[in-house]
């Protein structure tokens, strides 16, 4: 369903990352889904020829083709470390009938490194499908993809002798789980025959994993177009849909464009699709009527339009788009999924690849990723990309979307790498227009930090850049003890390369998704040299009774000290350029020293030695 988009936004990245690009995916460990995507019923009401929902094991042939036991096996296993920890069905409202049994290639489980797998599970008995022509298979399944997974629903008429394969998922991006209803049309193949066989195949190389249950086979609808996932992006933003985008970086033009598929057995005519972008200001921003036109039986018709004099204000655009023909309108039984929705933002200095919490309700769906994620990685670094294209490109911070599993007390630094170092392998920062080094001082996350769901790290001095495009940077340190989760917007498919994951030692990866690491542009806040809380040092560190602290310059402020948690558990004022806490009842362990004047934080590690 994504592959117009996905094949529409590939180009245009490839063609402006000219520098050296990859497509390799890095497999984690510990990636975790923060919400899941819902499976949602297609169609209640249509009549079901045959079904089956793997309750009964000997009802079903397994066998592969590598002459091992990496085979399928109806499972009724819950266990979160299924698939490398994909995990198992996570449905609400029970639509899947998994407890009683499902089927399960677990890839990760019975592969090995460098691999291969060929695995099938095939339905044992005839399916009679006398009398009805035009046929879809449908099934709810949980998958996850990575770079060699391949997944078939087989098709045979001449009792498996030969098989014809419908490949699904290949549009799907890789490390990202879907939990979903699938169709697939196999009429050409099925449509009225009496002894027709059925099977799954999973082709791959010690992948993830790819759960299958309660298949349906029943009438194609007579009537049912559908409106595939839609874009809206800026012409000269490399495929890349910005979820918030600052008034001083926004795109000379958009361009607005998608699919609509026809399902049905039906020829459509005067295929529409109408339109609207609104905000909470105007009852309508932005509206289109576009016409593709006619549509035969299985085709799909792509539509694009491009818009100029978009009346840009700040604040949150909701985008609903629906299709209609002469043949299905909104009274159709199948009339729900003609419609689509699309959000973005444009705010005063907050500029975000991911639209986590402006997606419309009910669509966003979230993973995360961090310091833990890849083994034996010496300070993992995270990245998503941005163009800057506006006359002063001064760069306050960056702000980074954590999960809740975060741990208070990780050390994190923000960056901010030009797209030819990163291409190269390379970390170092960019100097900007100024001389000075676009890094932060190191941060320490917070209980507030996990509480609120983000982070927000000044650099010490503001950073301006040219015109041009850059990687904002979450630059991790590895711990046995924390960790940071960083929040990974799986909503709305992206370029392969609008984020990185850079392995020091290894290589640079592409993500697929969006990152949460998001930069803050124009001067909204007051940087840390403005307020003289520009550096200070501790000693002696680890500390036993006494912990000395002395700044660069005079400062009315406070300092305290914080356990892991964030709770303050010792403070004193600075006025002037020293100031000195007493430990002696604090018991040995990792603490953090905060200095603030009422506008900037400063943070350091303490340890506390006894």
């Amino acid at each position: 369903m994504k592959l117009f988009y996905a094949t529409l936004a590939s180009l245009i990245c490839l063609s402006s990352f000219a520098q050296k690009k990859y497509d390799r995916v890095a497999k984690e460990k510990n990636m975790t889904n923060e919400f899941s995507p819902k499976i949602k019923p297609i169609d209640q009401n249509k009549i079901i020829i045959w079904s089956n929902d793997f309750s009964d094991s000997t009802e079903w042939v397994i066998a592969n083709s590598t002459n091992d036991d990496q085979n399928w096996l109806i499972s009724t296993s819950v266990s979160p470390s299924l698939g490398y920890g994909m995990g198992p069905w996570t449905e609400a409202g029970n639509n899947v009938s998994n407890e009683n049994g499902y089927a399960l290639f677990d890839s990760d489980f019975v592969g090995t490194q460098n691999g291969t797998q060929n695995a099938t599970i095939t339905y044992g008995g005839f399916i009679d499908l006398t009398g009805y022509n035009d046929v879809v298979i449908e099934f709810a399944q949980r998958i996850r993809k990575f770079t060699t997974t391949r997944t078939f629903v087989g098709v045979s008429a001449d009792s498996g002798a030969t098989w014809t394969d419908f490949e699904i998922n290949a549009s799907k991006p890789v490390a990202t789980t879907f939990e979903e209803i699938a169709q697939v049309n196999i009429s050409s193949i099925a449509g009225g025959q009496d002894s027709l066989k059925i099977r799954f195949r999973y082709v791959g190389s010690w992948d993830y994993a790819w759960l299958v249950d309660d298949i349906k086979i029943s009438e194609l609808p007579n009537d049912d177009i559908r409106a595939l996932p839609v874009y809206f992006v800026g012409i000269n933003n490399q495929g890349i849909e910005y979820g918030r985008t600052p008034l001083s970086q926004l795109d000379e033009d958009y361009e607005f464009g998608g699919e609509v598929y026809n399902f049905g057995i039906n020829n459509q005519t005067n295929v529409t699709l109408n339109g609207s972008f609104t905000n909470s200001t105007a009852a309508s921003i932005l509206s289109y009527t576009l016409t593709p036109g006619d549509l035969a039986s299985g085709d799909t018709v792509s539509y694009t339009s491009l818009n100029t004099g978009f009346p840009y204000e700040v604040g949150t655009y909701e985008g609903v788009f629906t299709v209609t023909s002469n043949e299905e309108d909104s009274t159709s039984a199948n009339f729900a999924n003609n419609k689509l929705k699309r959000n973005f933002a444009i705010t005063q200095n907050v500029y975000s690849q991911d639209g986590i919490g402006i997606h419309p309700q009910g669509m966003q769906s979230l993973g995360s990723l961090g310091s833990n994620s890849f083994q034996d990685s010496p300070g993992t670094i995270f990245s998503t990309y941005y163009d800057l294209r506006s006359n002063d490109n001064t760069i306050v911070g960056i702000e980074i979307g954590i999960g809740s599993s975060t741990d208070a007390g990780t050390e994190i630094q923000v960056s901010i790498i030009d797209t030819a170092t990163l291409f190269a392998d390379g970390s170092t920062p960019v100097t900007d227009v100024n001389g000075l080094e676009a890094l932060s001082d190191y941060y320490y996350v917070t209980a507030d930090d996990v509480s609120n769901g983000k982070v927000v790290v000044n650099f010490p001095q503001p950073i301006t850049l040219v015109s041009d495009g850059y990687f904002a940077s979450v630059n991790t340190t590895p711990s046995d003890s924390t960790n940071i989760r960083i929040l990974d917007d799986q909503t709305v498919l992206q370029p392969n390369s609008a984020s990185m994951i850079n392995i020091p030692g290894d290589a640079s990866y592409t993500n697929g998704n969006a990152l949460a690491i998001r930069l803050i542009t124009g001067t909204a806040s007051v940087s840390l040299n403005e307020s003289k809380l520009n550096s200070f040092e501790i000693y002696p560190n680890p500390a036993n009774d006494l912990v000395n602290i002395k700044l660069t310059e005079n400062v009315n402020a406070m300092a305290s000290i914080l356990d892991l948690n964030g709770k303050v558990v010792k403070s004193s004022a600075v006025n002037g350029v020293s100031a000195t806490i007493n430990t002696a009842n604090l018991i040995s362990g990792v603490y953090f020293i905060q200095i603030t004047n009422g506008n900037d934080i400063m943070t350091k590690k303490l340890i506390i030695q006894k």
